[in-house]
């Protein structure tokens, strides 16, 4: 997504238009429910932040999700067509794109983590605060450790809603920062089994494109091949902290 720099670049859509692309794609998906027997069983959607999830403690069966990579992609501008139909201007109001896990703005003061972090999370930390390129000891520094509070925090919350027992899936993606290896996968293993979670299966998947593949800039630095990995949990027992 790149931002105009003249009103004359700008994207135009009337209202009908609007209207008609959201009238096909409801149309798309009440013709595939329409394909599968009506279920008597009721669901609730609730919204809230991973940071702080609205459940109860120990109230959850099993846990699906794929959080964001440390790839930088920030998803309010990826989604800010999206967002703009939804009446949201992310150039105006960045409050939901600093929110967002991932997101590369740094919101505040950043401080250290210090011994919540597994060693894969504090080497990788350190690595990047050591590189040699520019700002890997300032902006970029920064950036991981945001990253890793969101997702540590994200991993807190779900141990405290999930019941003894329950099932995890991850989908997680390698990346690079120049020529440093990002093994999130490894990362999400090791933090979640200090808090309680034992990998029951796992799978990798070859990636053949990246961001970085797409990033001029990064391509002078030698990296190696990206996986996706899908990584199955079971909780075993609740670390303190964590119940």
């Amino acid at each position: 997504m790149k931002s105009s720099k003249s009103s004359e670049d700008l994207v135009a859509l009337s209202n009908d238009e609007v209207d008609a692309a959201i009238g096909v794609e409801e149309d798309f998906l009440l013709g595939r429910l329409q394909e599968f027997p009506v279920s008597a069983s009721r669901a609730t959607m609730v919204t809230a932040s991973s940071r702080a999830l609205p459940l109860m403690n120990g109230s959850v069966d099993v846990i699906v999700t794929s959080p964001p990579y440390l790839t930088r992609i920030d998803y309010g501008i990826a989604y800010s067509r999206e967002l703009a139909v939804l009446g949201i201007d992310t150039s105006v109001d960045r409050s939901l794109r600093s929110g967002l896990m991932g997101t590369t703005l740094i919101r505040g003061p950043i401080g250290s983590l210090g011994d919540s972090l597994g060693g894969l999370a504090s080497g990788l930390i350190k690595d990047i605060s050591g590189h040699s390129s520019k700002a890997s000891g300032g902006y970029y520094l920064k950036q991981a450790v945001q990253y890793f509070s969101d997702l540590t925090a994200g991993l807190n919350e779900v141990t405290r809603v999930a019941k003894l027992g329950a099932s995890m899936s991850l989908v997680v993606q390698d990346s690079y920062y120049k020529d440093i290896h990002v093994r999130l996968a490894d990362i999400c293993a090791e933090e979640a089994k200090m808090r309680g979670w034992e990998v029951v299966w796992s799978e990798q998947f070859k990636v053949t494109r990246s961001l970085t593949s797409l990033n001029k800039a990064a391509k002078e630095y030698v990296k190696g091949e990206v996986a996706e990995s899908v990584l199955d949990f079971q909780l075993r027992e609740k670390t303190a902290g964590h119940r």
